[in-house]
């Protein structure tokens, strides 16, 4: 089973209908599906868990959750709603700030894991009033926040570039830190980046075990070009096939606690 576990869910005709006709062929089982907020054009979390509750075999919701401007009991209220997780982005102060612990604490109770944007965030026309910096979302503003709440698996998107090494390091360092390779599949963060450097930042033991596969579609028209292109790249860095299969699916099903999990027939991609 193939778990996307990084994609939004835009306000875009038809998305829905079209997303779960293209999984297949993407060659994808399983997509996480998460707003980013109203600011870069995305649905609300009611209409997330409309679609996962219409496909539960097919779509996991992770709830957006605005730090700064939500109170800690959305998150218990979400959880009830049958959220698997939860999405964090652009928040109103860096990740660390201890006014954001009441949030996290509850978040640690539920035992789901958190998707965090990390590094450099897109404009927008709302950047000024939402006082938007990548800064407060730098790879290591999760540290201090890792270690507070060890029983939270956090997952930092896009190792988060460009502040890799970051990343990756605090990957190897903390048990519950996590991250994605996602971006942009025309020419984000990965067009220049060779195996050897996926090679020198997971170098350790193990080290893949810490990787997620994820699309970070931002409309349904790239669900098939993003899969190919992580395809392309994964492959050159010829990881073994139990390996494979963890970062295409086995680690997320067990962070997102699912009931039963196959890994991917037997493909020469590995």
């Amino acid at each position: 089973m193939v778990i996307d576990f990084h994609a939004h869910y835009p306000c875009q005709e038809n998305f829905l209908p079209r997303l779960l006709e293209l999984m297949p062929e993407a060659g994808i089982d399983r997509i996480c599906l998460c707003s980013a907020g109203a600011m870069f054009g995305h649905v609300t979390n009611p209409e997330v868990r409309a679609a996962f509750q219409a496909h539960p075999d097919r779509i996991i919701g992770l709830a957006f959750l605005d730090l700064g401007r939500d109170q800690p009991e959305v998150v218990d209220q979400y959880a009830a709603q049958g959220f698997r997780g939860f999405k964090i982005h652009n928040p109103a102060a860096p990740f660390d700030d201890k006014a954001f612990y009441p949030i996290y604490e509850r978040i640690e109770r539920t035992g789901l894991p958190v998707l965090f944007h990390t590094g450099i965030v897109m404009c927008t026309p709302h950047d000024k009033e939402r006082d938007v910096s990548s800064d407060k979302m730098r790879p290591v503003r999760l540290d201090a926040v890792a270690r507070a709440f060890p029983g939270m698996n956090l997952v930092a998107a896009h190792l988060g570039a460009p502040w890799h090494e970051e990343a990756s390091m605090l990957a190897r360092m903390l048990p519950n830190y996590y991250v994605d390779l996602t971006g942009a599949w025309w020419g984000g963060w990965r067009a220049n980046k060779t195996p050897e450097f996926f090679r020198y930042h997971f170098f350790w033991e193990n080290a893949w075990d810490k990787v997620l596969f994820g699309t970070d579609i931002l409309g349904v028209e790239e669900l098939l070009p993003a899969k190919q292109f992580h395809d392309r790249f994964m492959s050159g860095i010829g990881l073994d096939r139990q390996t494979w299969d963890k970062v295409y699916g086995g680690t997320a099903a067990r962070l997102l606690g699912l009931d039963s999990y196959q890994a991917a027939p037997q493909t020469d991609k590995a």
